[in-house]
């Protein structure tokens, strides 16, 4: 009896039809070289255990014939040389006394979003919250002024270290409005010890503030200022030209592109917070990110500009697309004419991104709406934005929507979509077909 080949893998077979890897390779049959060729490694999430990106899509170059390939120890000649670069905390070749707390890879990355945004120097760490909560605790300010959208990660830090009296405004808030809460502030807090923190857009829904107003109310205060401006990149706004202290970035999205960047940025104008940050980064090590990461983030920011303009171009498609559907309440977005802060977005920002949030009509049953959303074969369920995958989530304000000028939240379900770099037919091709059965 002859011998009888293994049956072959799941991979080499191909997922089976009625699965949903089964309907989205056959979906993907259909659809352009660009959206298949960021699809083909992920038919199966199963097969890729959720990676979006497993095959290192978008590879830098070797960043230097003597990187540090993620060496902890790093040696010296002498004792003397030793205890010079421990006092110091810096190496004499570049990076850290003691390699995983910032190598020269990140010593690169640090000086190049240093000059991408004007400021006196930056440091990075392992993520954007990693960032965010670097900063905080360098400054280790008493009170802080924040809006009442902010990235929920951050609110939760804040709430649950108790470091600081947590002071909100409205995500949407003039300068006035902040001005009477900075007022406020001052009757129980010294300036020294109180931080303006700005988030815009704002996280899921996308209210903007009157920077400038802000601003200027909290430099008359001598107030330090810091804002989030992941949504923006520096290709859309640089906070330091705009009198911001502080800028910080989750450099996981449009920086590295392709969702194998874990990391945050902080740039600072003045030298002596940009001390400040080394310092605390050297005190807590949020600063050992992986010479890996920090090689990709370091070449993949300089296409940063011309993937965004893609992405943006892509989210202008699907919202018309949305917006011609009878299920849809409204889409939230500033870049839209009819937002209350279009004005402001055009002031500021000058164009769009790949984010926009959907409310479905209120008359919907969600589990229709989440149906939909089951059905969509390109668009993954997944948190953060800004890579080459589309991706779906839903969005759940975290604040009092009273405190919204000019407009109130939508009642129904309301879900984020970040438009990848697929081919936008396809994605309104397969926003079409997930909609059949489900919403029509």
């Amino acid at each position: 009896m002859p011998h009888s080949p293994p049956a072959p893998s799941s991979q080499e077979a191909g997922p089976e039809t009625g699965t949903k890897a089964g309907r989205r390779a056959a979906f993907l049959a259909g659809c352009r070289p660009a959206t298949r060729r960021i699809h083909a490694p992920i038919v199966d999430l199963a097969a890729s255990r959720g990676h979006l990106n497993p095959r290192g899509l978008g590879h830098a170059r070797a960043f230097s014939d003597l990187g540090s390939l993620g060496q902890s120890s790093v040696g010296f000649d002498t004792l003397g040389d030793y205890e010079a670069a421990d006092a110091a905390g810096r190496a004499p070749w570049g990076g850290a006394e003691y390699g995983v707390v910032q190598s020269p890879e990140a010593d690169a990355v640090c000086a190049k979003f240093a000059q991408l945004h004007g400021g006196a120097g930056a440091i990075v760490c392992a993520s954007g919250l990693a960032a965010i909560a670097t900063m905080l605790d360098a400054f280790a300010p008493k009170a802080v002024l924040i809006p009442d959208a902010l990235y929920f990660p951050a609110r939760r830090y804040l709430s649950e270290t108790g470091r600081a009296a947590l002071l909100t405004y409205p995500a949407g808030a003039s300068g006035e409005e902040v001005g009477a809460r900075i007022r406020e502030a001052g009757r129980h807090f010294a300036p020294a010890d109180t931080m303006v923190y700005l988030e815009a857009p704002a996280s899921g829904t996308f209210e903007i503030p009157d920077i400038a107003g802000i601003v200027a109310e909290a430099t008359r205060a001598g107030l330090r200022t810091a804002m989030d401006n992941t949504w923006a990149s520096h290709v859309r706004f640089r906070p330091l030209e705009h009198g911001i202290g502080i800028a910080v970035q989750a450099t996981t999205k449009y920086e590295g592109g392709y969702g194998d960047t874990p990391s945050g940025i902080v740039v600072a104008r003045d030298e002596a917070d940009i001390a400040r940050l080394r310092r605390q980064l050297r005190i807590s090590g949020h600063g050992a990110v992986s010479p890996q990461t920090c090689t990709r983030l370091f070449h993949r920011v300089d296409s940063a500009r011309d993937r965004l303009d893609r992405h943006a171009a892509s989210a202008a498609a699907l919202m018309a697309w949305f917006e011609a559907q009878p299920f849809t309440a409204e889409t939230l977005s500033p870049t839209r004419a009819g937002s209350p802060y279009h004005a402001r977005f055009r002031q500021y920002f000058g164009a769009g991104n790949s984010l926009f949030t959907v409310a479905f009509d209120e008359g919907l049953p969600v589990e229709r709406v989440h149906a939909f959303v089951d059905a969509l074969l390109l668009f993954r369920i997944a948190e953060s934005w800004g890579g080459h995958v589309s991706l779906v989530l839903p969005v759940h304000p975290h604040r009092d929507p009273a405190s919204l000028p000019g407009e109130s939240l939508p009642k129904g379900a309301m879900f984020r979509f970040n438009a990848g770099l697929e081919e936008a037919d396809d994605l309104i091709a397969d926003l079409a077909q997930a909609s059949r059965g489900t919403l029509l």
